[in-house]
């Protein structure tokens, strides 16, 4: 069957919008059709709403990644992005099953978490989910910071109940097998439906909706100036010089840590 993916807005500063109903296989298919590679992210879905382009419902590209005994993994670019790996899901799924790769991917994924626990969570490529079970996500979570990135705090004043102080539900991912990994994907509900993030859902063979995102040049163009990773390390490198300088050496272990970690917040609300 054919798909054809909808233009349904733009948004300034991350590109043109589009939208369609599909399995997950199909709507790679249509959405490569217009240039576009993978389904959106849950920071441009935010994004896009943030835009006052119709609040659907949405897949993401983001990849929950679980094995018994050990903790989920949110892994920003899904594996399931692949059209043999999207048609292996949508198969699996199909039979009420999920999609089942070897214990090494988990362990891969696992590895990059740890490896970037010092970098800030909008910066991680992967991120361990600090609970088991489900539970709700609140603005300054590590989880919630890294799916929505500078997006986490405007998103929740707009679309979360009580705001900042409210929480946006998050229905975890566990895995029955050791040797085997759980690669699912992550559904990101309609404010409408409280916004819910859902690791554990079956349904890639239905035809619900995905937004996704043709970039403009303005979105696809790297930034002027240093990155937010950049400007961490190059923090710490030289606020303990400082200090030292200063014959204040002492206070460098006991805050330059939270004086970088602040001035990093200061820079993501400029």
């Amino acid at each position: 069957m054919e798909y054809e993916a909808q233009k349904v807005g733009e948004v300034e500063g991350l590109g043109t919008i589009y939208r369609i109903n599909a399995p997950l296989d199909g709507q790679l298919q249509a959405f490569k059709k217009v240039g576009i590679i993978t389904l959106a992210t849950p920071e441009e879905v935010a994004q896009i709403r943030l835009a006052n382009i119709p609040n659907n419902e949405s897949r993401t590209n983001v990849a929950p990644i679980a094995i018994r005994g050990g903790k989920t993994i949110l892994l920003r670019d899904s594996p399931l992005m692949n059209p043999l790996m999207a048609a292996y899901a949508v198969n699996a799924h199909g039979k009420g099953e999920y999609p089942l790769l070897g214990k090494e991917v988990y362990e891969v994924a696992e590895a990059i978490a740890k490896a970037e626990t010092e970098i800030a969570p909008e910066d991680r490529s992967a991120i361990l989910v600090s609970q088991d079970g489900d539970f709700g996500l609140k603005t300054e979570m590590d989880e919630a910071r890294f799916l929505l990135r500078e997006h986490n705090q405007k998103y929740f004043e707009k679309f979360v109940k009580n705001g900042k102080e409210g929480q946006i539900p998050f229905y975890n991912l566990t895995g029955n097998s050791k040797d085997r990994a759980v690669v699912n994907y992550l559904w990101f509900s309609s404010p409408q439906s409280e916004s819910n993030l859902i690791c554990r859902s079956r349904s890639l063979y239905d035809d619900n909706s995905a937004f996704a995102v043709l970039r403009t040049a303005e979105g696809s163009a790297p930034k002027k100036g240093y990155t937010l990773i950049e400007i961490e390390k190059a923090n710490s490198e030289i606020i303990p010089v400082v200090f030292e300088r200063a014959k204040v050496s002492d206070l460098a272990s006991r805050i330059s840590r939270d004086l970088n970690k602040s001035l990093l917040e200061k820079l993501r609300e400029q």
